[in-house]
């Protein structure tokens, strides 16, 4: 019987730098039998180049080259190339750990699971990477996955650290031009799956570093999670309560976010003052929540009544952590 085939899209913008120890750690995979898809988002640094390379040196390196659009596009345009049974997304700038498709694969068919997820390990680019061994595992049918990862509890709505049946992707796509585009849509792929299962093993390397999308200064795209969560807890007016609570967790905390890192500086009041009334209206209640984590509930808890401490508190806090 022919093992499946993996594929795994790489979007690569501008990251010389980077690519060779990312490519390092997804050719030595243990599982063999995977085809690496290198998306060029119009790169100007030779990362293009330094694709091209690869794909000279390993028959399973697929290239294309195109004009830059942004990291959905360049994930979407990686998986109309994909054959494979199964699909995952790592971002070029990450190191993944040699045994982290052996891994999942091993989750999805030992469990007879469509998506399988892993923990990711966060550290700066100076930093060595401590992947860590498994734990605990968990299985989850769709409705109680979606609960738990917009509570934000076992794991996170990233796209990265998880292993899909890549048909789910014929029909659902990544936005373009938004940031938090794993927020989009990833409920919606969950919710294809009957099975899904996750492991606490720490076998993502995800990579903090200056001038990546994480580190990068607030800008009017990061408003986009607002939109995002609208949109979500639309999709969730109909679900059961359950499900309408953990979307309104995720709204609460996202506007947040958004309240918090905004600049004061007249360009996002109206930003600013729409987050203000998503924790006005829903703080109160998303702290009785028993399910919310604790940093939410700390959050809110200063929002609402000691707001002259937050810029305190949360200079003191690594948000990786």
């Amino acid at each position: 019987m022919m093992e499946d085939l993996v594929s795994i899209v790489v979007p690569v913008y501008n990251v010389m730098q980077y690519l060779d120890a990312c490519m390092e750690s997804i050719l030595n995979q243990s599982y063999h039998r995977i085809e690496v898809i290198l998306v060029d988002d119009g790169s100007t640094d030779g990362s293009g180049q330094k694709c091209d390379y690869y794909s000279r040196i390993d028959s399973r390196v697929i290239v294309l080259h195109k004009e830059n659009g942004g990291l959905s596009d360049a994930r979407n345009k990686g998986i109309a190339l994909a054959k494979g049974d199964y699909i995952m997304f790592v971002d070029s700038d990450d190191i993944i750990s040699l045994n982290i498709v052996d891994y999942l694969l091993g989750l999805c068919e030992q469990y007879s699971a469509d998506i399988s997820i892993c923990d990711p390990v966060h550290c700066y680019i100076t930093e060595n990477i401590n992947f860590e061994d498994e734990r605990k595992i968990t299985v989850f049918n769709a409705h109680d996955a979606i609960v738990e990862m917009l509570y934000q509890k076992s794991f996170l709505v990233a796209a990265w650290g998880k292993l899909f049946r890549r048909t789910y992707f014929d029909d659902v796509l990544f936005p373009y031009g938004m940031l938090f585009e794993d927020s989009a849509i990833m409920y919606k792929i969950f919710n294809k799956a009957n099975v899904i299962v996750y492991g606490d093993a720490k076998l993502y390397g995800y990579m903090h570093r200056e001038g990546s999308i994480t580190t990068s200064k607030f800008s009017i795209r990061d408003c986009d999670i607002i939109k995002i969560c609208q949109q979500i807890t639309e999709d969730m007016s109909n679900e059961s309560a359950s499900l309408q609570a953990a979307a309104k967790s995720y709204y609460t905390a996202a506007a947040f976010r958004v309240y918090l890192n905004a600049p004061r500086n007249g360009k996002f009041e109206q930003e600013i003052n729409e987050c203000k009334k998503v924790l006005n209206k829903n703080g109160k209640n998303v702290i009785k929540d028993s399910n919310i984590r604790k940093k939410l509930k700390m959050a809110l808890l200063l929002y609402l009544y000691a707001r002259p401490f937050m810029p305190i508190v949360y200079k003191k806090i690594n948000r990786w952590k």
